[in-house]
């Protein structure tokens, strides 16, 4: 039954790449994606990767989008009382973004914290056991590499594939003459 519902995820993770590519607006692509990349999370999390999940949901979806709608209402060509509108809204939306991160953040351990969550537990099960598991003295290398290998190699297929659009996207605009 977990197939199922990875595979209607797919089917609507496909069908909105396909909506994205297909609208012409600005602020619905930005909606589009956001709900993307939230579906994203979702499967994400159903094959239980909870940790890249949870960072996709807050960065992808949420933090992403905003600051994407917030880019969009501020940079219109034309200048409109909708526009100036937009950029008095921009400026409490993303300050309220910023206290948001900043109490976020607030409860977090300090760098360094032998005390730390990361550092009890299964962190130091890691360390202790690298050299005996993988064959790498690096626990870190060890970690990302021979653990975690599969959330690594999607990872870096992400940051591969947002590199290659955004150079596609350069590549058009000074194709035709347009500044990106």
């Amino acid at each position: 039954m977990n197939w199922a519902f990875d595979l209607v995820l797919l089917a609507l993770l496909v069908a909105a790449a396909v909506v994205a590519l297909r609208v012409r607006q600005l602020v619905a692509t930005v909606a589009v994606l956001s709900i993307y990349s939230l579906l994203s999370a979702l499967l994400f999390a159903n094959m239980g990767a909870v940790d890249v999940a949870y960072v996709e949901a807050v960065l992808g979806s949420a933090l992403s989008g905003v600051l994407m709608l917030v880019a969009v209402l501020i940079t219109d060509n034309v200048r409109t009382s909708r526009s100036r509108r937009a950029q008095w809204f921009a400026i409490p939306v993303v300050g309220a973004l910023v206290v948001l991160l900043m109490v976020g953040t607030s409860g977090l351990p300090d760098r360094g914290d032998p005390n730390a969550p990361a550092t009890v537990g299964v962190g130091a099960d890691y360390i202790e056991r690298t050299l005996a598991d993988t064959d790498t003295p690096n626990p870190i290398t060890s970690i990302l590499a021979d653990y975690r290998g599969t959330d690594t190699m999607g990872e870096t297929a992400v940051v591969f594939t947002a590199a290659l659009a955004v150079g596609l996207v350069l590549r058009r605009g000074l194709r035709t003459g347009a500044t990106p």
